[in-house]
């Protein structure tokens, strides 16, 4: 099988905590501990990126160019440093020009494009934007489950409340799961724990972040959550590789650095949320493939009239546009752990890699509906302006070019921007 074009989402690398709490005993040295700041990416964390970078280099040594080429690889960052950093880190492993230690010379930046925050469809949760998304989360945690789980935990709130100082019964999970992420990233830089943090006290914080997560992403009404949020970026690299097709684009790779509650929304999308957070730098990769003998088969596609064979020189193999799903399976796969191999990944009621068509049937519920997002209105396109990267101009600019007779145009992401297409 060989790759036609591939997504990679990943989470930011290590960072500070992103809150103290009232009697937290290294609250007064936080600005030695952090001199970045809270939230922000760590040393720690841009060695976990440049390490995913040089992961991706080798896994796809044969398909990427060996230097950065803007018309085939799009990066999307969410508008914070930690993820901003992250994508640059990444870059720096992926591609030797961004690389550190290069002379000041040879060395080369590469962009990372990003929207505001509160512009971001795309990337971040919806939970306080969506009056929808609010509705069906208050359905998930009024369920009996979800409270009989909360009603067992509240003796557990009660003493934590007295431990840390915050108010911690009746309100939301998270607030309990801030409290988590601050004993966790000080231990993973070797700081002590107050005496009543115990392991016991650790994994039971982890289960109720894991109900909190459950009620975002799973049931109820799981598919019309992720309608909401995941299945967003879902449709989006969907049309990704649908309009590369189609247009005969030489887009490789898209790359989104986010956040753990953006591959959760992904997973939850793709109904493989397991209970788990993901880590710093775990990445979930999409590689479409289309198998051999249809992609390098010379002639015009004869099942499809009218897509016609296209290569550029210097490529391997001749490009063509084809049926975006004549012969295209999706693999997945997860990279949670540096020192391992990724997992392979395979979508509930489809065989590992899953054929594009089953593929987009499985997922199609858990996608925004074609009439829109309920969420922001009845008549905004499933795929917010904001959130993509427009492809459809580089088809015009093309087809404008070969008609004043002045050859092929390079595909240039950033000239399509005003069109609006995913990515």
């Amino acid at each position: 099988m060989k790759v036609e074009i591939m997504a990679q989402v990943f989470r930011h690398g290590d960072r500070a905590p992103l809150a103290s709490y009232p009697t937290d005993p290294h609250k007064e040295v936080a600005s030695t501990l952090w001199p970045r700041g809270l939230g922000q990416l760590t040393e720690e964390g841009v060695r976990q990126q440049l390490e995913l970078g040089r992961f991706l280099r080798s896994r796809y040594e044969d398909f990427l160019s060996p230097e950065y080429r803007r018309e085939e690889v799009y990066i999307r960052s969410t508008d914070f440093d930690r993820t901003l950093e992250s994508a640059q880190a990444n870059l720096a492993g992926l591609f030797p020009e961004a690389a550190p230690g290069r002379s000041e010379a040879a060395w080369r930046p590469i962009p990372v494009h990003t929207v505001p925050v509160t512009e971001d469809k795309l990337l971040r949760f919806p939970t306080r934007s969506c009056p929808r998304y609010r509705e069906l989360l208050r359905e998930a945690t009024e369920a009996a489950e979800y409270q009989t789980a909360l009603e067992g935990w509240t003796d557990f709130l009660t003493r934590l409340e007295n431990f840390t100082g915050l108010s911690l019964v009746g309100e939301p999970l998270r607030k309990a799961w801030k409290v988590l992420d601050t004993l966790i990233c000080q231990q993973a830089h070797g700081l002590s724990l107050p005496s009543w943090a115990s392991p016991d006290v650790l994994q039971t914080l982890a289960q109720i972040s894991a109900l909190d997560i459950g009620a975002h992403v799973g049931p109820p009404q799981a598919a019309e959550k992720a309608q909401l949020s995941g299945g967003i970026l879902l449709d989006a690299i969907l049309a990704n590789f649908s309009r590369v097709q189609r247009l005969g684009l030489p887009l490789k790779m898209v790359m989104y650095s986010a956040h753990d509650s953006t591959l959760l929304a992904l997973q939850g999308a793709l109904g493989l949320y397991d209970g788990h957070t993901p880590p710093y730098a775990a990445c979930l990769g999409f590689e479409f493939r289309r198998r051999l003998a249809d992609a390098d088969h010379d002639d015009t596609d004869g099942d499809h009239p009218g897509f016609k064979v296209s290569g550029r020189e210097g490529e391997k193999g001749p490009r063509r546009l084809l049926s975006p799903s004549r012969n295209v399976t999706v693999s997945l796969f997860y990279r949670n752990d540096s020192a391992g191999l990724p997992l392979t990944l395979r979508l509930p009621g489809c065989p590992a890699p899953c054929p594009l068509s089953r593929f987009r049937q499985l997922t199609a519920p858990a996608r925004p509906p074609a009439h829109g997002i309920p969420c922001h209105g009845s008549h905004e396109p499933a795929t917010p302006a904001a959130t993509v990267v427009p492809l459809l101009a580089g088809a015009v600019a093309v087809l404008a070019a070969l008609s004043m007779g002045l050859g092929l145009l390079a595909w240039r992401p950033g000239c399509l921007r005003a069109w609006g297409g995913p990515v």
